[in-house]
């Protein structure tokens, strides 16, 4: 299944409040996320319809399928950077343009990238690759 940044950027809000054991709360969320408190409810209900995060009332907990998706995405980024960054790019440069389509290649084809850069460890940032 597909995801956008937009789901990226919910989920990784939501899964910062729940870090140290809290629920995630609809206004802080919004707050973050600098929407409206109606947008982030249809976000957060959209979320919820996938099975992303779970909601217990006002209290919102992210999934172990949502946690999934965030490490995948995380991954899928951070070998694009460092390819990017073999290829001749800044840092920053390959930051962005990562950004630009990072969650459109598919799972197989980081898996490939990742092994052909000999399998780094961390980003040309530093960040740990999962």
């Amino acid at each position: 299944m597909k995801y956008s940044h937009r789901e990226l950027e919910y989920l990784l809000v939501i899964k910062k409040y729940n870090k140290n054991g809290d629920p995630a709360k609809l206004s802080n969320v919004a707050k973050e996320v600098k929407v409206a408190p109606a947008s982030a409810f249809e976000e957060i209900e959209h979320l919820n319809k996938k099975g992303l995060i779970k909601k217990d009332k006002s209290d919102i907990w992210i999934t172990e399928e949502g946690n999934n998706y965030i490490l995948k995405a995380i991954r899928a980024h951070r070998v694009i950077e460092s390819f990017l960054v073999k290829l001749g790019m800044s840092k920053e440069e390959a930051c962005e343009y990562s950004k630009q389509f990072d969650l459109m290649v598919p799972e197989e084809i980081i898996d490939k990238l990742y092994v052909f850069l000999g399998k780094p460890t961390n980003c040309p940032h530093g960040e740990d690759i999962p």
